[in-house]
């Protein structure tokens, strides 16, 4: 019975603390990202390329570049990054 009892405490602790882990993962992956972007971005227009994606390291914006492009300009920003990556966190 008391192994019982500390599965069910383990488990409720791991519930508790599961949404704050997830969300500091989120963050760690969102500055890393911002962090890609901006060292990424040769011309510092703000926006990335397909070679300035490829070029940069970050492959798979690359790879998915015309799914990330919504507007479809030829252009992936990082507010259009940052919204692929809140609905892969959701």
């Amino acid at each position: 019975m008391k192994t019982l009892a500390k599965i069910a405490a383990f488990a409720a602790a791991a519930m508790f603390l599961a949404p704050a882990a997830h969300a500091d993962m989120y963050q760690d992956r969102l500055n890393e990202l911002r962090t890609k972007f901006k060292a990424s971005d040769t011309n510092k227009d703000g926006k990335l390329t397909h070679k300035e994606a490829k070029d940069g390291g970050m492959t798979r914006v690359a790879a998915n570049f015309s799914r990330i492009d919504t507007d479809k300009d030829g252009f992936v920003t990082l507010a259009q990054l940052e919204a692929q990556m809140a609905a892969r966190f959701k």
